[in-house]
């Protein structure tokens, strides 16, 4: 099962939930993350789908944001190189912005992309 998250006023009702969705998933044949699968309060964030969702607003995961810069610079090494074409560098910044725009990320897109050099296409 991939992500999923309830939200209750009070711990009781989340912990009766929990339990009656393990026997549903029980029933077929799954199984969730038994230290992630637990009632806590949403001021600690939650992390959901690449973010920590706060009550009030979303941040990016350290690692998600580690994972891109590694795997850009690659790419701009690739394109630099010929072996990769400005459509495919095209689409590898523009399917990572339309993910982290979900969150307050304005500041750190620009401080990822901002200085960004794009070099001449390799022959």
């Amino acid at each position: 099962m991939d992500d999923l998250a309830l939200f209750a006023d009070d711990k009781r009702t989340l912990w009766d939930w929990r339990a009656a969705l393990l026997d549903y998933l029980a029933g077929l044949r799954l199984t969730v993350h038994s230290q992630r699968a637990h009632p806590r309060p949403v001021a600690e964030g939650l992390p959901f789908l690449g973010f920590t969702v706060y009550p009030d607003h979303r941040r990016l995961k350290a690692k998600k944001v580690v994972s891109f810069r590694r795997r850009f610079t690659q790419r701009l090494a690739a394109f630099a190189a010929g072996t990769l074409t400005r459509d495919a560098l095209d689409a590898t910044v523009r399917g990572w912005i339309n993910h982290v725009r979900y969150g307050d990320t304005w500041g750190l897109r620009e401080a990822v992309l901002g200085g960004a050099v794009i070099p001449p296409a390799g022959r």
